[in-house]
């Protein structure tokens, strides 16, 4: 059986030393080659000093990011498959990895046995997504997303319960105890809020972002 050929891209001396040692401790992988930031691994490979089959890859460096290299040519970037190991607070640089082409994601603090298990499978050509991360990640996602949510008042979210319950706004006035004239104007208000122009886009929206929740 052929060893995989792993290379590693990580600024930190240590860190790459550290995983060199480790990663020859397996029998199935040989580590062939570093770069100590995204500016010099390319080069690399335009000198066709690249020769891996897998790519151990920090994210945040200051000489080219991992960014920079996932984001390079495709013809630069040959058939070589990219791991992303990353710290609990790069997100966004962990999404956007994952969109340029990155085979999967791991915390730098995984053990032997995890690592190399992720390199096996990101060689056999699957995706591999630690799950504490991919929690991070959707966690994350979701806080942006209430986030970006409009602020509604808690008449305006009783009323938008109703709305959502068909009600019309001479029944809303009389669930809510108003004059119809002044439901008529909340709903007015919920309409500009959503970014919607009738009740029925308002309805879509508040079941599409669960503002209700």
């Amino acid at each position: 059986m052929n060893k995989i050929k792993v290379h590693l891209i990580d600024d930190q001396c240590l860190i790459r030393q550290g995983m060199r040692s480790l990663l020859q401790l397996s029998e199935n992988i040989i580590v062939t080659g570093e770069a100590d930031g995204g500016d010099s691994f390319l080069q690399q490979l335009e000198n066709n000093q690249v020769d891996a089959d897998v790519i151990l890859l920090d994210m945040r460096m200051p000489k080219g990011s991992g960014l920079d290299v996932l984001n390079a040519p495709q013809s630069l970037q040959s058939d070589l498959k990219f791991l992303i190991l990353t710290t609990f607070n790069e997100n966004d640089l962990l999404l956007g990895g994952m969109a340029a082409g990155a085979k999967g994601y791991l915390l730098k603090d995984v053990s032997l046995e995890e690592l190399v298990a992720a390199i096996e499978r990101v060689q056999q050509g699957e995706i591999v997504l630690q799950s504490e991360l991919t929690q991070q990640l959707i966690k994350a996602k979701l806080e942006l997303a209430a986030s970006e949510l409009p602020s509604l008042t808690d008449k305006e979210k009783q009323i938008l319960s109703l709305m959502v319950s068909g009600l019309s706004n001479k029944e809303i006035a009389e669930k809510v105890f108003n004059a119809e004239g002044t439901v008529r104007n909340h709903v007015s208000n919920i309409l500009s809020k959503l970014q919607v122009r009738d009740r029925t886009q308002a309805i879509l929206k508040t079941l599409e972002t669960g503002i209700l929740k």
